[in-house]
């Protein structure tokens, strides 16, 4: 199995346990989060900071795996393609060999290493279901170590990551960055066909780095300047690719991740979902296949804040039903980053939902 994998500057056997992450490296850290793209100036003069400091600020973040900026396909693209969670049980001493296996595959975004119920949580992209059935029966479950997998497809996502926020710039700030950002049409009814050749290595490079300029785009992948802007512009308008700052999650409030499962009634789940997403600890939440219809990922303070949580959520949420959860013990990938010590960013597997080989 080819591993497309691109390494960072720092490995995750250097023995050297993060840095903190300083108030100013937070508030860039949140500044990004609302504008990942935004110029140094810009930067600088809503954190009161120059912008050649905020410049070398990012580069030690970025360097040291602490802080990243990534791409991946936007809510309407995601209509066009498939969406798996998968549960994946493993061979007693296996685990990390499968994740690790797993990790390498361009279409396996997230993989987690989860306590309770399963080995191994991880988010699956496909073309198609075809392609999600070849995924599955030609590469996952041929892994050595893996004993049994468990898949369902999201139906709908209301919230995900890109949304979540550190929470550290006023409102005034957020609103000078949010103001200075191009302003994002309306969906087209119509869905997009599959991206052309030159969309794909263009999504492939800014998932590597979304910080790079439209000249460093361009020279990976052959396109002009020019054409990377209007693309780049076209894409994002138009919701087909998202671009999220992130943030290694130990250095964060909320160093533990969970993931929960619940029932609700169909004519109650938009409603509960908006009930979770108001919700600072909620980063993702969907709809999906199978008895347990609503799924939902949070960071929390500490393993004991899930009963904080279910308690709160059953007085708020009264047709939430939650069924079981997870504690991740450690993300080993994350949106095409994988991850080690102390939850940095060690690697990059960029992205590529249409790399499957082509069905016979």
């Amino acid at each position: 199995m080819q591993d497309s994998a691109i390494a960072l500057a720092r490995t995750d056997d250097d023995g050297v346990f993060p840095e903190p992450l300083t108030p100013l490296d937070e508030a860039l850290v949140h500044a990004l989060q609302i504008a990942p793209r935004a110029s140094w100036s810009l930067l600088g003069q809503v954190l009161g900071v120059d912008p050649v400091t905020v410049a070398r600020r990012w580069e030690r973040l970025h360097s040291s795996g602490r802080a990243w900026v990534t791409a991946y396909p936007g809510i309407r693209l995601q209509q066009r393609i498939e969406v798996a969670l998968v549960e994946i049980d493993c061979r007693s001493g296996e685990v990390e060999s499968v994740a690790g296996a797993l990790s390498a595959l361009p279409q396996v975004v997230t993989v987690e290493h989860m306590a309770g119920g399963r080995d191994l949580l991880v988010t699956v992209f496909a073309p198609d279901l075809g392609g999600l059935s070849r995924l599955f029966l030609e590469l996952i479950t041929r892994l050595p170590g893996v004993v049994a997998t468990r898949a369902q497809l999201t139906t709908r996502v209301f919230g995900e990551g890109s949304r979540w926020r550190l929470r550290v710039l006023t409102e005034a700030q957020q609103q000078q960055l949010a103001g200075a950002m191009p302003a994002r049409r309306k969906p087209p009814y119509a869905l997009p066909g599959k991206p052309d050749a030159a969309d794909r290595a263009l999504i492939r490079a800014v998932a590597a780095d979304g910080r790079r300029t439209a000249a460093e785009l361009a020279e990976e992948t052959g396109l002009s300047p020019g054409t990377v802007r209007r693309r780049l512009g076209r894409l994002i308008g138009e919701h087909e690719l998202v671009l999220r700052c992130e943030v290694a999650r130990e250095l964060t409030e909320w160093p533990v991740s969970a993931t929960l499962w619940a029932r609700v009634p169909a004519d109650c789940l938009e409603s509960t979902a908006r009930g979770l997403l108001s919700l600072a600890e909620v980063r993702l939440c969907a709809s999906v296949t199978g008895p347990n219809n609503l799924l939902f990922t949070v960071w929390l303070r500490s393993v004991a804040d899930v009963q904080r949580l279910e308690a709160q959520l059953a007085e708020r949420l009264p047709h939430l039903t939650l069924l079981d959860r997870a504690i991740a013990l450690r993300q080993v990938k994350l949106m095409g980053r994988r991850l080690g010590r102390g939850g940095r960013a060690v690697g990059v597997v960029p992205l590529d939902v249409w790399a499957l080989p082509p069905a016979p």
